[in-house]
């Protein structure tokens, strides 16, 4: 995402694809976030995006579904609006700061306020070491990066830190918290109370369309592999999303 400019969009946010029903939601989401991340959570646990296949096999990143619809939700807000939406999908921080200093985001040098699009080149460049220097550490166990499904941010105006943080949201879909995973989620927020969980169950999210064929596999990637773009079988490299019937509608915004 760039072009990040002006404030929250205006306007009441309603799911336009009539699959969900929140049901049983964690009170730390509002509303409106439980809205808009279960209208892109539903969709995404049905359809999914498929990688090329690869020797093992295509897979179904259902987390790569989700930042794609974020995405062009953002930029489908900036075009309408002059202003993205206060949902950023996968921030990655730099977890490398010791506490109490926090985590902090790693955003594109031209533009404060979108993610940086290649983890691999700010690696090279601003990592002790480079590449070689990650991987050790990689191997050490050391916590270096993570990177949440969504952060929810107070200002859209402002980057992604945590005092700009009002919510750390996981999209889980089968897949379970790997090691340290939600620890630190709970350092990037700045406390517990502020990272939140997020299940196809809590959304009461079903498939309506018996014609439509689910997905059957989900994204396992790890960390390293979310963070390098790799998969067990090489690069990952995702097909554009399909739709399930239709345009694409997020909440408040259609897509062509």
């Amino acid at each position: 995402m760039s072009g990040y400019s002006g404030s929250s969009a205006p306007g009441n946010m309603s799911s336009g694809e009539g699959h969900t029903t929140v049901v049983g939601l964690n009170s730390r989401l509002s509303g409106k976030d439980e809205e808009v991340l279960c209208g892109v959570m539903c969709p995404c646990s049905r359809i999914g995006v498929a990688t090329r296949p690869m020797r093992d096999g295509a897979r179904i990143m259902r987390q790569k579904c989700v930042e794609q619809r974020l995405n062009a939700m953002n930029e489908s807000s900036i075009a309408q609006f002059g202003a993205p939406t206060e949902y950023r999908p996968e921030v990655a921080y730099d977890m490398s700061p010791k506490p109490p200093a926090p985590p902090v985001p790693i955003m594109s040098e031209e533009d404060s306020l979108a993610p940086h699009n290649s983890m691999v080149r700010w690696i090279i460049d601003n990592w002790p070491g480079g590449m070689k220097g990650y991987r050790a550490g990689k191997d050490a166990g050391l916590e270096q990066i993570r990177r949440p499904d969504v952060v929810i941010v107070q200002d859209p105006t402002q980057p992604p830190v945590q005092s700009n943080i009002k919510t750390v949201v996981e999209m889980k879909f089968e897949d379970e918290y790997r090691d340290r995973q939600r620890d630190a989620y709970v350092r990037i927020a700045g406390g517990d109370k502020k990272v939140v969980t997020l299940r196809p169950a809590d959304c009461g999210c079903r498939n309506e369309d018996p014609d439509e064929k689910p997905a059957q596999s989900t994204q396992t990637q790890s960390d390293a592999e979310e963070i390098f773009g790799l998969g067990s079988g090489g690069a990952n490299q995702a097909l554009p999303p399909q739709p399930p019937n239709g345009p694409v509608v997020f909440p408040g915004y259609a897509i062509p």
